[in-house]
């Protein structure tokens, strides 16, 4: 799993983008690169919850940045 896949677990990237508060733009450029920025991980965590989706915690989201960290070192 990846950002992306999480990304992608909202109904529609325009969803996602509401819910986390960026433009429909910024968020098909975190599907792209595979990484919400840390700074949106409360409003990602919270959405994920209205929403009903299951997989999208703080640890998630961290082990997820780890492992991308890892991968480019």
């Amino acid at each position: 799993m990846t950002h992306a896949d999480i990304i992608n677990g909202w109904p529609t990237i325009g969803d996602f983008a509401s819910d986390i508060g960026v433009s429909y733009g910024a968020a098909k450029a975190m599907r792209r690169r595979g990484s919400i920025p840390s700074a949106y991980w409360v409003r990602a965590v919270d959405g994920a919850e209205k929403r009903g989706l299951d997989g999208v915690s703080y640890q998630r989201l961290a082990q997820l940045a780890a492992a991308a960290l890892e991968a480019a070192e």
